[in-house]
């Protein structure tokens, strides 16, 4: 397949390297420092499911360059995600699937407009890595899960090519027919502990086993699930429990990206997360006063902190 891979961080460098060590034909897109490295070293991913080097990848210079793709795979920050509809416009065949595995509920309702619907597959990475250096990648786990599928629910030779070629190339892939389920099931997750953990600058851990932080995380979630069953996603009641036992099960040292990115002074996906609960609930007729609270609360930060002073 012919794959283009729209920012080589973590995720789109361990997805595209796999896959290019396995003969499809990979490009990435790439900048800065880790894209001049790239250039002069290739591209190392360090994992505990078997090292990787590109010596030599391909890396976009132009849509002339480029051609035409079977599949565009966006891993960049939703906030970018307009400037990257304009980049992979002229990318696209009558059936290029575009699949964003960026945090949020938004990516797919925006990129069809800017794209058109058909294009769209909902897509989830479940994966934890980051750029550890320029031109090098550190892959944490031995988890490395893709899970993608038609908005529509219906099947299709695109998803079942894309999953064939993850799975010879060594990731565990799952089609989803009920994507967009999938979709909210990771955003209710994401969103209520990501602002948790941001707003008491506390890990996964300290949130869960407090009484006090636990149960902001617990109504932070039946906000984000009230906000999904106005949308019209099928989450039955007692889900609340569900949902608070998963965040429970992970690694109490972990920190969601957003804490991360408070705690650097960089820009947080603030907007996407805890921002598109309030956003969607003031849109469906959902009080969300706890997530507007938490929201509030950060909003000087969002942008990082040349900007919050």
């Amino acid at each position: 397949m012919r794959v283009l891979i729209v920012g080589a961080g973590g995720v789109g460098a361990y997805f595209g390297a796999r896959l290019a060590l396995d003969g499809n034909d990979v490009m990435f897109v790439a900048r800065g420092a880790h894209r001049e490295a790239m250039e002069r070293e290739g591209l190392k991913v360090y994992s505990p499911l078997g090292d990787m080097h590109l010596p030599a990848p391909q890396l976009y210079e132009s849509a002339d360059q480029a051609g035409l793709f079977d599949v565009i795979l966006v891993c960049t920050k939703l906030w970018d995600s307009e400037p990257v509809a304009d980049l992979i416009r002229p990318l696209l065949s009558h059936d290029t699937a575009v699949i964003s595995v960026q945090n949020g509920i938004e990516a797919e309702p925006l990129f069809a407009r800017l794209l058109g619907e058909k294009h769209v597959m909902g897509g989830i990475a479940q994966i934890s890595a980051h750029i550890e250096a320029p031109g090098v990648v550190r892959h944490h786990s031995e988890t490395a899960r893709f899970l993608f599928g038609e908005m529509d629910g219906s099947k299709s030779w695109r998803q079942e090519t894309l999953q064939a070629a993850c799975s010879s190339a060594g990731l565990e892939a799952i089609v989803r027919d009920d994507i967009e389920v999938a979709l909210w099931e990771k955003f209710v997750a994401l969103a209520p502990s990501a602002g948790a953990c941001a707003y008491y600058r506390a890990t996964i851990g300290e949130v869960h086993g407090d009484e006090e932080k636990s149960e902001t995380l617990k109504t932070l979630i039946r906000e984000a699930l009230a906000v999904a069953r106005a949308k019209g996603i099928p989450f039955e009641e007692g889900r609340e429990d569900t949902f608070f036992k998963r965040i429970g099960t992970l690694p109490g040292t972990i920190k969601p990206s957003m804490l991360v990115d408070l705690e650097r002074g960089n820009r947080m996906e603030l907007d996407w997360l805890l921002g598109a609960v309030v956003r969607l609930g003031e849109e469906l007729g959902v009080d969300t006063p706890l997530s507007q609270e938490v929201y509030i609360a950060l909003q000087p930060h969002a942008l990082g902190r040349a900007a919050s002073g």
